[in-house]
């Protein structure tokens, strides 16, 4: 409680208010004292006056004064008199003036007293009260999803770590709404592309199908037409198998099983379904790298990364050409670059290759659908890594993958 920084400036000056009003009471309780002993020697020196005026000697009169004991005879006699302890103020009009001022007096005191307390109560209630009305305004701000405004964290107190519990809940729920928007508009984006990229081969299907319906008699018509329906699904299963796997991989739904791996043997395996392609295109792809270097990664997913980039750099090179994959090793990282020398990237496409679909105008009627790069990459983000390329139009690009080196 005494974190709060209001309840400790209340609690002080309760503190304060209390000393004051005691160091009050027994100056009064003083004063008074002071006023009944004045009283009461104004009372003896009446009352000596009075003896002297009578003829009683000084002597009796002086060991009077001192006396500390009373007598019956002394009783009785103020007993007739009425001067007793039951007798009312009326006879002793000094006394009664002096307790009617004590008593006025301590009424002010407690007046006082009660109008500072009370209103210290409300303005500490009243800021309070403010600073609830303040929160409750920003959490009813939370809950419909707008969180630029935040509670107040500047000061000590239980309220305030009750207000950065809250906060810290807010910044949950912002992250956790981002994530549903995010995954909203992936699902949204996807279902476009799938859409979008359909539309061509669906379309070259129902054509086909509508020439074979009507020519079933040419046997050839039917050969050829059934041929190219055979590769518009082909086509069609490819595009949505890569499209998902794209998908599923920035879903964060895919779960890379990393191991150690040598990277020259990776290289070879996903270099062997093309190197027949590129052999017929009259192309040749080489290594360069130590043999003896591994790489901590998930072997299946980045020899498709590395495929891919390989399966690029081919689409890309004239006959004759030359596609490099090299590898070596710094520090934290290791690198694995494919490099060819084909027509390269012109500066306007070199910030869109790796979106999907994107085609170069450069592209012409060379094969491919815009998924591999958005793949590689995807892959390569997936396992922590970065893909990057550098290129001069007319001298090829570097494709370059980088993977930390893990622990062994």
């Amino acid at each position: 409680m005494l974190h709060d920084k209001n309840t400790r400036y209340c609690i002080s000056t309760l503190m304060v208010l209390f000393g004051t009003f005691l160091v009050l009471t027994f100056f009064f309780a003083w004063l008074h004292g002071r006023e009944a002993q004045q009283l009461l020697f104004e009372r003896e020196q009446t009352v000596v006056s009075s003896l002297l005026e009578q003829g009683v000697d000084k002597a009796s009169i002086a060991k009077a004064l001192k006396n500390t004991e009373s007598t019956e005879a002394g009783s009785a006699l103020m007993r007739q008199l009425g001067h007793t302890d039951a007798a009312s103020f009326a006879l002793f009009p000094e006394i009664e003036e002096s307790v009617h001022l004590f008593a006025l007096i301590a009424a002010g005191l407690a007046a006082i007293s009660a109008l500072i307390l009370t209103g210290l109560t409300v303005y500490f209630l009243w800021k309070r009260e403010k600073l609830y009305r303040r929160a409750e305004g920003i959490i009813t701000q939370f809950s419909e999803g707008n969180f630029e405004s935040h509670l107040p964290q500047n000061e000590d107190g239980s309220i305030y770590q009750l207000f950065a519990a809250v906060e810290e809940l807010a910044v949950a729920l912002r992250a956790q709404s981002e994530k549903a928007q995010q995954g909203k508009t992936f699902l949204k984006d996807t279902i476009s592309d799938i859409s979008h990229q359909l539309k061509t081969p669906l379309a070259a299907l129902h054509m086909y199908t509508e020439i074979i319906v009507q020519e079933p008699e040419h046997a050839q018509t039917v050969e050829r037409f059934s041929a190219k329906i055979m590769q518009s699904l082909e086509r069609i299963e490819q595009l949505v198998q890569t499209l998902l796997t794209v998908s599923r991989i920035d879903a964060g739904s895919i779960v890379f099983q990393k191991e150690w791996l040598s990277v020259v043997e990776l290289v070879k395996s996903a270099m062997a379904d093309l190197s027949v392609r590129a052999q017929k295109e009259g192309k040749k792809l080489r290594m360069e790298g130590d043999p003896a270097q591994m790489f901590f990664c998930d072997g299946k997913w980045t020899r498709e990364a590395v495929a891919n980039l390989i399966k690029n750099a081919l689409d890309h090179t004239d006959v004759g050409g030359n596609v490099t994959v090299s590898w070596k090793q710094s520090k934290a990282l290791v690198s694995l670059s494919v490099e060819d020398d084909g027509c390269g990237i012109a500066p306007e496409d070199i910030h869109h290759i790796f979106k999907r679909f994107y085609r170069s105008k450069q592209d012409g009627d060379r094969q491919g659908i815009g998924l591999g790069l958005p793949l590689a990459k995807s892959i390569v983000e997936g396992q922590d890594g970065m893909l990057s390329v550098s290129s001069t139009p007319g001298e090829g690009a570097v494709f370059t993958l980088l993977l930390p080196i893990g622990t062994k």
